[in-house]
């Protein structure tokens, strides 16, 4: 196959095919009592900077053309504006349409590199949303550990756990449990 637009319906609809719809299932949770309400988030230049600090440099642009290297070289210079920039996105409820948009890039694993299979997609997203979008899960989570809200057998999305420590932390139960 040679035909680019062909080459990118192949790689669409396979990545379509293995994506998971949404069951519009809310779980039921049941009340907490919380210490603090988060009510909103005001973000700082120390939270841009911080942000920006976090973006791996060589990583590709996404639908806006703007490297994460540029934003590493210009921290300093850009964090009070774009601190103000997204305090007021926050405040107006708005997302610039851009930010909303990604360009999905096939990335090679492994085996036979003609099958579609042994693709996965990644999302190459704005930085200046992927920055946003770090800062205000950084403050959710602050809030969820503060108020005690996360389940102890939560891995995913945390610091110092991953699928990893699940898979361990599983182990060791089932060990537990065999040996009784």
């Amino acid at each position: 196959m040679t035909d680019n637009q062909q080459k990118a319906n192949v790689f669409n609809n396979y990545f379509a095919s293995v994506g998971i719809r949404d069951n519009n299932v809310v779980p039921t949770c049941c009340d907490v009592p919380l210490c603090t309400i988060l009510d909103s988030i005001v973000i700082d230049p120390a939270n841009v900077v911080s942000s920006i600090n976090k973006l791996k440099g060589n990583c590709s642009c996404g639908p806006d053309g703007l490297p994460p290297i540029l934003f590493k070289r210009l921290k300093y210079a850009i964090s009070y504006p774009l601190g103000l920039l997204y305090n007021q996105l926050i405040s107006d409820g708005y997302v610039p349409s851009e930010w909303l948009t990604a360009h999905i890039v096939p990335v090679y694993k492994k085996g036979n590199a003609s099958d579609v299979t042994n693709y996965r997609p990644i999302s190459l997203t704005c930085v200046l949303s992927k920055n946003l979008e770090r800062i205000v899960v950084g403050c959710i989570v602050d809030h969820l550990h503060y108020n005690n809200i996360l389940h102890p057998a939560q891995h995913g999305f945390l610091k110092s756990r991953s699928t990893c420590t699940n898979l361990l932390e599983s182990f060791n139960d089932w060990s537990i449990t065999v040996q009784l």
